[in-house]
């Protein structure tokens, strides 16, 4: 086992927690907001998503992300320019009311771009770092440090979604 079986078990494991939290949960639940600063499930997976494909597809494959190039963001009706980061408060409560299930489809769809490039990776890969790709103005993250970066937000993402769950549904709902 190295570190790109390790990556995909990180991978599926939120992955999996995520189908678990958003399972049965009706359109209301999913755009429900603890607070109004707060963000709703359905936003979130969508989140979830985005980042995926951009930090994976357009950071570490330098290529197209899904969302453009296979017409997710038309598909879902979000304008795509849609990052997935930095949205107000009013803008998570104006989201879209998108079918779970086209926000599923797209992160399906995402992950299986990701596992071949994962897959193309080598150890040597993990120090590099890819400055014109981002376009950001602090130094480029490694390959290691996306690699990690993505399991951890994920997975802190999808305990959001499993809390307001729980909010809403009470233990074991």
């Amino acid at each position: 086992m190295d570190f790109r079986d390790v990556t995909k078990l990180a991978f599926a494991e939120y992955k999996g927690a995520l189908e678990r939290a958003l399972d049965g949960l009706t359109p209301a639940e999913l755009r429900w907001q603890p607070s109004p600063n707060a963000n709703h499930a359905l936003w979130l997976a969508w989140h979830i998503a985005r980042v995926e494909d951009s930090w994976v597809n357009r950071y570490l494959a330098g290529g197209e992300q899904l969302w453009q190039s296979e017409g997710w963001s038309e598909r879902l009706g979000i304008p795509g320019e849609a990052g997935g980061s930095g949205y107000t408060a009013e803008e998570v409560a104006a989201f879209p009311d998108v079918a779970i299930a086209e926000v599923t489809a797209y992160h399906d769809a995402v992950r299986a771009s990701v596992l071949p490039v994962i897959d193309a990776l080598s150890e040597s890969d993990l120090e590099k770092s890819y400055e014109n790709r981002r376009g950001q103005r602090t130094a480029a993250p490694t390959v290691a440090w996306v690699l990690a970066h993505i399991a951890i937000e994920e997975a802190q993402h999808v305990g959001q979604i499993a809390y307001i769950r729980g909010m809403l549904r009470g233990l074991g709902g």
